[in-house]
């Protein structure tokens, strides 16, 4: 038993919710909050202080100044891809209004020091599909302009009950290259990049977070039993991708890249062992300006 008036706890009294901002920064009056279980140790937004130590010898041989400019938030949310919020996750990293990335207020519980992290930005993302136990795990890397103390927060306001027990899984995934299905794909992961632009220090804290231009790109595991990659590559020509997630609900998700290039495929021959290709291929967009699409059916 811990002494009494300690804070000692497990991770699994650890909560994260999060709400879309209107204004860069600032929680919106009547936040719609969505709860999210956190996947392992996969909450791992923080702030840090970086200082400035100019390097002179004023003052002697010993180090005396270290000056505070700026609360520097940052850090990973990991989670497995509940129904219910499965698309309001995948908007946080791929969904803009014009060229706008939009920003997120995320409370985060954690009994010594609840905590709100404001103007939170997806910098990068990587959805896996088919690792260790078939799990579909959406990893976000976040980027904010202020962490907050939060005393107010509790246990009581995180509630779960509307997701169902159940993630997204790899198993029974329907998997198309060029529209034609392909059953030996054994993992993918689709990683998006939206190269963030940090402003300076103001007020001690980023003055800004712009997102620049977005890069997709999809790695593939699969059999080495056709030519198609290595076609590609040498006719520099281009391939389409999806796959369709399915749920014991009877709900799907579905993402779609429909014009990739062939960056590098490579052939792992062991003599005792299947060769299997790893290829790497970039999105562009199509004629209609898509370069990934996804979207989440209802029952």
């Amino acid at each position: 038993m811990a002494p009494e008036g300690t804070d000692i706890h497990q991770g699994a009294r650890r909560h994260v919710r999060a709400c879309q901002e209107a204004t860069w920064g600032q929680c919106p009056p009547s936040p719609d909050w969505r709860c999210v279980p956190v996947f392992g140790d996969g909450y791992t937004v923080k702030a840090a202080d970086p200082k400035v130590r100019p390097g002179t010898l004023v003052g002697g041989w010993k180090r005396s100044v270290h000056l505070s400019y700026l609360q520097a938030v940052a850090g990973r949310w990991t989670m497995l891809l509940y129904p219910e919020v499965a698309e309001f996750l995948l908007d946080m990293a791929l969904k803009r209004t014009g060229d706008e990335l939009h920003s997120y207020c995320l409370d985060h519980y954690t009994p010594p020091d609840p905590r709100r992290h404001l103007g939170c930005m997806v910098e990068s993302a990587r959805l896996e599909c088919g690792g260790r136990g078939g799990a579909v795990l959406w990893r976000m890397a976040l980027r904010g302009k202020l962490e907050q103390e939060n005393d107010a927060l509790s246990e009581g306001d995180f509630d779960y009950s509307g997701l169902t027990p159940v993630p997204f899984r790899f198993q029974g995934a329907v998997v198309e290259l060029n529209a034609s299905p392909v059953g030996d794909v054994e993992a993918f992961t689709i990683t998006v990049r939206n190269n963030l632009r940090l402003g300076p220090a103001r007020g001690g804290c980023l003055a800004y977070l712009c997102a620049g231009q977005r890069a997709v790109s999809l790695e593939l595991i699969k059999l080495n039993d056709s030519d198609v990659f290595n076609s590609a590559i040498r006719a520099g020509g281009t391939l389409s991708f999806s796959a369709v997630l399915s749920h014991p609900s009877g709900r799907k998700l579905t993402i779609e890249l429909p014009r990739l290039y062939v960056d590098e495929s490579t052939e792992r021959a062991l003599p005792c062992a299947l060769v299997r290709s790893r290829t790497r291929l970039e999105a562009a967009v199509d004629q209609s300006g898509v370069d990934v699409s996804y979207v989440v059916s209802e029952v």
